[in-house]
Formats: C-alpha cells, sequence, structure tokens
C-alpha cells in the first residue's frame, strides 16, 4: 500500500535504498501495468501518476511510451515531449520516435522543430512516406511552398494514395495558381475513399477558382449528403451562392445549417449578410446580434483540434 500512498501525497519512504533488485522489479510492474489499465479505464490522473512513478524505478522504453501516449490524450503537450525525445535518444534508428515528435510539435505549432524532427525520421528511414509528409506539411505551415510541394509530392511517389498528402499538396497547388494540378489532387484523394469530404471541398474551392460554379456547387453538395453537418460545406456553398446574387438560396440553406447546430455563428453572420443584400433590415440585425452573442460566449462551433482524436496519427508505442 505504501507505494501508491507515495503517489496521492503520503509519506511513505519510495527510495530504492535497502530493496532488492526483485522488490524494485515488483514494484516497477505494478505501476507500470496498473497505469496501463487505468488508461484502458480513462482514469488518466492516475496513468499518469503510475507511469511517471514507474519510469523513476526502471528506464523502460515501452513504458516511457505509454507515459507520453498518456499525456498526449490529456492534452498535455509539452509534458510529453520529454518522455517522447527520451525514446528518440534510446532507439535512434526507430523513424517513428520522431514522427510522433513531430506531430506533438504540430499540435503546439512549433512548426519549427516540427520540421527537424521528421528530417530525423526521414534520416533513419528514407522511405518513409509519413516522414516526408509531415515535413512538407511543416514547410507548408513556414510559407515554403516550393519545398513542401516537393516533400508531398516524394510522399506520394512513396504511397501513391497517401490521401492526406494528396490533399495538402492539392492545397499547395491552389494557393500557387497551378489549378490543373490540384484537380488532380482532389480527385486522388477522393478516389482514395480517406479524406473524402476534404477532397470534395477542396475540389469545390478549385472549380470556383476557374469560375465553375456549378461544378463547384455539385462538389459542396455532394459533401452535405455524405454529412449534413459539415460547417465548411455550408460556408463554401452559401458563399458561393451569394457571389451568384442568389440570397434566397444562400438564406434557406443558413437556415439549414442553424437547424442543425444552433451556435453557428458563422452561420449566422452570412445570413444576416444575405438578408442585409434582400432588404431585411430587421432579420439581418437580428442574425448579426445573435452571431456577435455567440462568438462573445465562447460557443462558436468550430473544429478544434482535440489531442484524443490527433493521436490517430501518433505511432507512440509501435506495438
Amino acid at each position: 500500500m505504501g507505494l501508491f500512498k507515495s503517489l496521492f501525497g503520503g509519506k511513505t519512504d519510495n527510495s530504492s535504498e535497502g530493496k532488492t533488485e526483485r522488490q524494485l522489479q515488483n514494484e516497477f510492474e505494478t505501476l507500470k501495468y496498473d497505469g496501463i489499465r487505468a488508461h484502458r479505464l480513462r482514469r488518466m490522473d492516475y496513468a499518469r501518476k503510475c507511469l511517471e512513478e514507474a519510469v523513476k524505478l526502471k528506464d523502460d522504453y515501452e513504458t516511457y511510451g505509454y507515459l507520453a501516449q498518456v499525456l498526449v490524450e490529456m492534452g498535455e503537450l509539452e509534458a510529453a515531449i520529454e518522455p517522447l525525445k527520451h525514446m528518440a535518444q534510446a532507439e535512434p534508428t526507430i523513424a517513428l520516435n520522431f514522427i510522433s515528435l513531430a506531430n506533438v510539435y504540430f499540435m503546439l505549432e512549433d512548426y519549427r522543430q516540427m520540421e527537424e524532427n521528421a528530417q530525423l525520421a526521414i534520416d533513419a528511414e528514407p522511405q518513409n512516406a509519413q516522414a516526408y509528409y509531415l515535413k512538407g506539411k511543416a514547410a507548408h505551415a513556414l510559407n515554403k511552398d516550393g519545398e513542401a510541394l516537393t516533400l508531398l509530392t516524394q510522399a506520394v511517389s512513396l504511397q501513391e494514395d497517401y490521401a492526406e498528402a494528396l490533399l495538402l499538396r492539392g492545397e499547395v497547388y491552389l494557393r500557387q495558381g497551378q489549378l490543373a494540378e490540384a484537380l488532380q489532387d482532389a480527385d486522388g484523394v477522393i478516389a482514395s475513399e480517406r479524406e473524402t469530404e476534404s477532397g470534395w471541398l477542396l475540389r469545390g474551392a478549385v472549380h470556383e477558382v476557374m469560375e465553375q460554379a456549378g461544378e463547384a456547387e455539385a462538389d459542396y453538395q455532394q459533401v452535405l449528403e455524405q454529412d449534413p453537418f459539415n460547417q465548411q460545406a455550408y460556408m463554401s456553398l452559401g458563399k458561393l451562392y451569394g457571389e451568384q446574387k442568389r440570397y434566397a438560396d444562400a438564406i434557406s440553406l443558413m437556415d439549414d445549417a442553424i437547424e442543425m447546430s444552433p451556435v453557428f455563428a458563422e452561420a449566422y453572420a452570412l445570413r444576416a449578410e444575405m438578408k442585409e443584400l434582400t432588404g431585411d433590415a430587421e432579420g439581418a440585425a437580428k442574425d448579426a446580434a445573435s452571431a456577435a452573442n455567440l462568438q462573445a460566449a465562447g460557443e462558436v462551433k468550430t473544429e478544434v483540434i482535440d489531442p484524443a482524436a490527433s493521436i490517430k496519427e501518433i505511432d507512440i508505442l509501435h506495438l
């Protein structure tokens, strides 16, 4: 019991002095596997304490991996860096150690460290498509689009159906005005049957720039057929209707969007703009006030990076 009392502020002496190697090993294993079980039961604070105490008793690569995983899922990203670095130093030939670090640095918006660790992953495993993708993603965030295109193309050459790399490369192509290439990548994303909603959104954006409004509308409608809650599709299609002066269609679409999500502030704001253009000053003022109130209350329905969700790209344990 003294071992666990010490985790929660007890005064029990948990030092290794005077303990046999077998006793220390037993304590380590108890802490490690209790931490793993607690993680599975989503008792995250307890899992963290067990695993932190376990690595004090034994420098165990796998346990550091579990600890890093727990910290990332808790949103303790800065704290996760230390165990991840420890793993990378212990096994510098394993590319996934540096990939894990690059992903966490991405969530921390530290793109230079992300870029550096992605390069270390490339050095460790030159044929790893994800390493090139992550370095390309960092380059894109650092506004180095030429370098990003080269890296993303390398990733796609290693894995032709790499939807995330195709999608990001397509976005870079669109930003640079290389519309044929952007359209081809959007089609590639859709064909991969992964990230298909994002593929249709990209294709719609390309068609808009190409002044192919009908095709863009069809693309955005395709997204809403797949996911009636996709807020980006509502906004993209609503703005397209506004540009075409189809104000009634835009208002009707925002009605649907608000029905799906009553705290969708951007939809209120766009509906206010459309009502103003139709001469409905009273309705526009009401919607504008609703948008402002939602934004002030911090209830805007936006896509937020959830560390627990983002971890799908982070293979920390390599098990």
